[in-house]
């Protein structure tokens, strides 16, 4: 990305002073007076509605996704949720079948507890959406490549078909981290990111943004993120600053160490596929980047794991990839039971980290060494 115009400054005050009552009634209707304040449209009065170094991160991204207006949320989950602030009881969304397990999880909330259903469809086929799109469909969500196995959307015919129904769509970009592919110019209505991971580049931020080019929507988001009092500290926005003034290079490094271990294990007799997304120009990203998922020869039990697990030490044990470290997450049939898809073996999530390639190649190859044969 373009980093002219970011700097680290970090505007602690939850209160903002004006010089005159009348700056401060201007800001409140959505006309910002302060430096640095750059939102239309929102109550800029206080800061539970942002301050500069808010405002602008939310310019960043805005330039990072090739949108006009950005809301920032405490997590990437948070940003997700609030797609569901456009839905009323009685609607329907849709949502990809290997979708984020936690918006799973709260799509089920939803249906429970205030009867807006949901259905799934598979990545890789049309047919599936166009399948369960009924009059009642308001939202058709799109996560490309797929969590675990990295399945991929053809998101063009999904923007085709969901234009002549008159639905709304929504992307989770957080795989290509607004670099490696920019849905908003696909015609994708909503870009989420979960600046947690590669945006913020050290695991030591939770943050989430939402980016749009409609102003109608916006503004639709704008008064649910008032009343529902988000925001975020202005300290993790300055973090995820900086974090952007070295993402494209990091995400090169991230992609190209991933590709060194999928050459390295490739054909290895305990591995029956890998999963990777951005090797190939067909997948529609300009580049990979750090993470793979090996799918073993078969589902091997939890105390085999825990020996081959004890070999690695580069890789660390943990969820949230897109830092600087190396991470591994197992994941059994069990654990994917609610795709349409079944699963027979165990897989494995590697994050390849910025530590030197040789180091991952030897700690996998120790990994699959260590499983029973």
């Amino acid at each position: 990305m373009n980093n002219e115009g970011i700097t680290r400054s970090t505007h602690l005050s939850s209160s903002l002073h004006f010089a005159r009552l009348a700056d401060y009634r201007a800001a409140s209707s959505g006309h910002p007076v302060l430096d640095g304040q750059t939102a239309e449209n929102v109550d800029n009065g206080y800061g539970l509605q942002g301050n500069p170094t808010l405002h602008q991160l939310q310019d960043s991204i805005s330039n990072l996704e090739r949108g006009n207006h950005t809301l920032l949320y405490p997590s990437g989950l948070t940003a997700l949720c609030a797609l569901t602030t456009l839905l009323q009881t009685g609607d329907h969304w849709i949502l990809p079948d290997s979708v984020y397990g936690p918006v799973r999880r709260y799509a089920s909330y939803l249906d429970q507890q205030f009867g807006i259903r949901c259905d799934y469809y598979e990545p890789g086929s049309i047919d599936t959406l166009a399948a369960v799109i009924n009059k009642k469909t308001k939202l058709i969500h799109i996560e490309t490549p797929g969590s675990v196995t990295f399945d991929i959307t053809d998101v063009d015919s999904v923007i085709k078909l969901a234009k002549s129904k008159g639905v709304l769509t929504s992307a989770d970009n957080t795989w290509a981290a607004g670099v490696l592919y920019k849905p908003l110019d696909h015609g994708v209505d909503i870009s989420i990111l979960s600046l947690t991971k590669y945006p913020a580049g050290y695991s030591d931020v939770f943050l989430g943004s939402l980016t749009t080019k409609d102003s109608d929507l916006y503004k639709q988001f704008s008064h649910h993120h008032r009343v529902l009092g988000y925001t975020v500290s202005p300290f993790s926005a300055m973090l995820v600053n900086r974090g952007l003034e070295s993402l494209t290079v990091r995400l090169a490094a991230h992609g190209a160490n991933a590709d060194h271990i999928v050459h390295s294990i490739k054909g290895h007799k305990k591995i029956a596929k890998i999963y990777q997304a951005g090797s190939r120009k067909s997948d529609g990203f300009s580049g990979p980047n750090g993470l793979l998922s090996i799918e073993l020869d078969r589902k091997y039990k939890d105390d085999v794991l825990e020996e081959a697990f004890a070999k690695l030490s580069t890789f660390k044990i943990g969820e949230s990839w897109g830092g600087t470290r190396s991470l591994v997450l197992p994941f059994q049939p069990e654990d994917l039971s609610m795709r349409l898809t079944p699963y027979q073996n165990t897989i494995v999530r590697f994050h390849a980290g910025l530590e030197e390639s040789a180091l991952q190649r030897t700690d996998i190859i120790n990994f699959l060494a260590a499983l029973a044969s």
